[in-house]
């Protein structure tokens, strides 16, 4: 059975829309949830495969891993999920 291609939803930015109608202020609020959550999920990844690096290397991890390391403090402070409240309200645009 062929797998069928992921349908990936139009990404809506706060900036394009119009806040009166409830419909665009939804998928704008998804869009951004998912962009949050897809980030999440990168340094879910790569901290299980620095985890698996580590264990795998034992003694020479620290050399071995350390480009996975480097990511992985890369991702980290852009990574938290804060929802779309705060963007929302602090929109310049508005």
């Amino acid at each position: 059975m062929p797998v069928k291609p992921f349908k990936k939803s139009p990404d809506v930015s706060f900036d394009d829309i119009d806040y009166r109608d409830p419909l665009e202020l939804k998928k704008a609020q998804e869009s951004l949830m998912r962009e949050q959550f897809i980030k999440v999920e990168v340094l879910k990844i790569v901290r299980k495969a620095l985890e698996n690096c580590f264990r795998v290397n034992g003694p020479n991890a620290h050399e071995e891993c350390r480009n996975l390391a480097n990511r992985y403090l890369d991702l980290l402070p852009e990574s938290r999920a804060q929802g779309y409240l705060g963007y929302q309200r602090n929109d310049p645009s508005k």
